[in-house]
């Protein structure tokens, strides 16, 4: 069986393999959206690259096929049209819960859509998800370490008196962006002011002196990050690239997203606290006084994004927006992302590193031999999957469907594993049309389900392809049996007799009828049913099905003394049947093969009448 094990690494394989073509598509297509959006609002490229942010993550993680370790294999199934239903009797009774009558028309089989798949070595694949799981440890670990440099920070930053200034400057940004509750603290651990949560923290010396201009522009720069809740969202901007920073897209991505969001905040503060060309001479003047300190942590700084020539250029040369134009690009940009995402899922790759397609064909006969077909089942899957054009695997794929068909009861919804074992059987057949094998699988599996035309149709096709088979003349018999008794059966009790009564049906006209309407089929059935025992004269199921043929022969005879001669014949043909037919072969050398055609019907039924 596969293991979660297994089953972990296939997903991150498949995760990862599609990421490296996804992730670039998203990039792609965000960055043409936004430069035709260039001359519109920074907010609207934010949602843009955030979108691709977020389909950098979903569409992997939808190419992630998470396989039910006991499934059958996946096909597509739909019925035709029902036909008349067939006529009910004692036959089910008869043949026994291994040969139940169909409940359902035969089925008609269509391939499910399946991804194209990727095979890794197992080594390398070991290799790959190592390198992969200490990148996101790593990456990690840096995570957790700003995090906890912020929290450093913002527990050591100080409440101080604020000057007049700073506090008119600061009630002016509050009531300019709706806050509250946005405390003013200082540090020497930051070079420019930063935000951390619902706190600007300020430098203890230099910003506090600086001129009023200088102050609206670095307080309400963070005061614009606050209102549009950035901190919060750099921090789950963070955890999401976290699966996928490895790829040079999400480093796109990722910058996409900063820059824009610096520039949102520009336009905010622009638009409500000060003229845009003040603004823009103040951030200058501010980065020219502030001290080349690295970013301390997981704060927002005025300068975060490193592209304060774009920010100033785009503040100076800003045009007047076009806000429904740019609401329509924005729409635009969006559902041109939500549409390659759908084309990118369609198309997503598998990976699978889980060995060999010997080691699955080994692994497999393993379980066919301990008759645990349903593991057989899967790991031949495995093998197909692997080698698509292994002829082998694909049959006794179908040949251990056919077998774990026979373990479920007359209730069971079978037709996933019907379907199954037919396509597999007429893949072979496609590829190579004399298989014998698979012949006699289709065989097999028609006359398992009780589907008696397509069964004597493939039967007959095998004589064709092979003469001495006794396999496929035995099952023409058996399906000529099977297709006649219910109309003896019926004309016996519309007669009033009993089952255990002896003798030919009393009413001339209910045999006439039979006869008219089986007599040719019974005749074929026991022709079919000779020519087995003469190439096997040891084929005790044969001789039993003669005893079967040979009863209903009897009972639709034209007169009570050709009744008890074919009544003879069938019992000759019971008490020769009882003894064995072969010894049985070693479990140990076995191959999987399609299984054998119906045993006679239980009980002493085909003793018949005495």
């Amino acid at each position: 069986m596969e293991t979660i094990s297994d089953t972990i690494s296939r997903s991150l394989l498949t995760f990862l393999l599609n990421s490296l073509w996804q992730i670039p598509i998203a990039a792609a297509v965000a960055s043409l959206a936004c430069r035709f959006m260039r001359t519109g609002p920074a907010s609207h490229r934010h949602v843009v690259w955030v979108a691709a942010l977020v389909a950098a993550i979903l569409l992997p993680l939808a190419s992630v096929r998470m396989l039910e370790p006991t499934a059958s294999p996946r096909f597509a199934v739909s019925l035709p049209s029902p036909d008349p239903a067939p006529a009910k009797s004692g036959l089910a009774h008869v043949l026994g819960p291994e040969l139940r009558l169909p409940t359902q028309p035969p089925l008609a089989l269509s391939a499910a859509p399946a991804s194209a798949t990727v095979s890794f070595a197992k080594t390398w694949a070991a290799i790959l998800l190592g390198a992969y799981a200490l990148f996101v440890l790593v990456r990690l670990a840096r995570l957790v370490r700003a995090a906890m440099r912020t929290v450093r920070i913002r527990r050591a930053a100080r409440d101080a008196a604020i000057p007049e200034l700073l506090g008119r400057v600061s009630s002016r940004c509050l009531q300019a962006f709706g806050l509250t509750g946005v405390k003013l603290l200082f540090s020497a651990q930051v070079s420019g002011p930063v935000t951390a949560g619902r706190a600007i923290i300020l430098p203890e010396s230099q910003i506090i002196e600086a001129p009023e201009d200088m102050l609206t522009a670095a307080i309400g720069h963070e005061m614009a990050h606050i209102a549009r809740r950035d901190f919060a969202s750099n921090l789950l901007y963070e955890l999401l690239q976290l699966p996928v920073g490895f790829h040079p897209a999400a480093w796109l991505i990722r910058g996409g997203i900063e820059r824009t969001r610096e520039m949102a905040c520009d336009e905010l503060v622009a638009h409500r606290l000060i003229d845009a060309a003040v603004y823009a001479r103040s951030i200058v003047r501010i980065a020219a006084e502030m001290t080349a300190l690295p970013h301390p942590g997981y704060t927002l700084g005025v300068f975060d994004g490193d592209i304060l020539e774009e920010r100033i250029r785009s503040l100076v040369e800003r045009p007047a927006p076009n806000l429904k134009r740019a609401r329509l690009l924005l729409a635009a940009g969006l559902s041109a992302l939500a549409l390659c995402a759908v084309v990118a899922s369609s198309l997503a790759l598998t990976a699978d590193a889980q060995g060999s397609a010997d080691n699955f064909m080994r692994q497999a006969g393993a379980a066919y031999h301990r008759s645990d077909y349903k593991d057989a089942a899967v790991q031949f899957e495995k093998a197909v999957r692997r080698d698509p054009a292994n002829l082998k695997a694909k049959l006794f794929l179908a040949d251990s469907l056919l077998c774990e068909l026979q373990e479920y009861g007359p209730a069971a919804d079978t037709r996933a594993i019907v379907a199954g074992a037919r396509r597999q059987y007429l893949d072979v057949l496609a590829r190579d049309a004399g298989n014998k094998h698979a012949t006699q699988g289709m065989m097999a599996l028609y006359t398992h389900t009780m589907q008696l035309a397509p069964a004597h149709e493939w039967a007959l096709k095998e004589i064709q392809a092979d003469p001495t088979d006794e396999t496929a003349y035995y099952t023409a018999g058996f399906v000529d049996w099977v297709i006649a008794y219910p109309a003896y059966a019926g004309a016996r009790q519309a007669a009033g007799m009993k089952p255990q009564d002896p003798g030919i049906i009393p009413d001339e006209g209910l045999r006439q009828s039979v006869r008219a309407q089986h007599m040719a089929r019974i005749e074929e059935g026991l022709s079919m049913l000779q020519t087995a025992l003469q190439i096997d004269p040891g084929y005790s199921e044969a001789m039993a099905y003669m005893s079967l043929l040979y009863r209903i022969e009897a009972g639709i005879a034209d007169s009570e003394e050709q009744s008890a001669g074919l009544n003879a014949m069938a019992r000759n043909w019971t008490m020769t049947a009882r003894n064995p037919r072969r010894p049985n072969v070693d479990d140990a050398a076995r191959e999987p093969s399609p299984p054998s055609p119906p045993p006679p019907p239980p009980g002493n039924y085909y003793l018949g009448p005495r």
